[in-house]
């Protein structure tokens, strides 16, 4: 999935403060999601889905685990 495709599940996370799952999302993380929905030239960039708390986000924002939940599996 793209992260134009995910736009508007990025948006719900960042005004919930959730996760798809329900699992709440960190300040740190939320900036970061900020940032992947302003950043229009990359939403034709992949996101990544945390396999722990679901939470979807830029792939190109997540170094090493899910910066949500620090979970280390792969990301899908």
């Amino acid at each position: 999935m793209k992260i134009g495709e995910a736009l508007q599940t990025l948006k719900a996370e960042v005004l919930l403060g959730r996760t798809p799952s329900g699992w709440p999302i960190n300040e740190q993380t939320i900036e970061s999601l900020k940032a992947a929905i302003q950043d229009a030239k990359n939403h034709e960039n992949d996101v990544n889905i945390c396999q722990n708390c679901s939470i979807i986000q830029s792939s190109l924002l997540i170094s090493s685990g899910c910066p949500n939940c620090n979970y280390k599996g792969r990301p899908s």
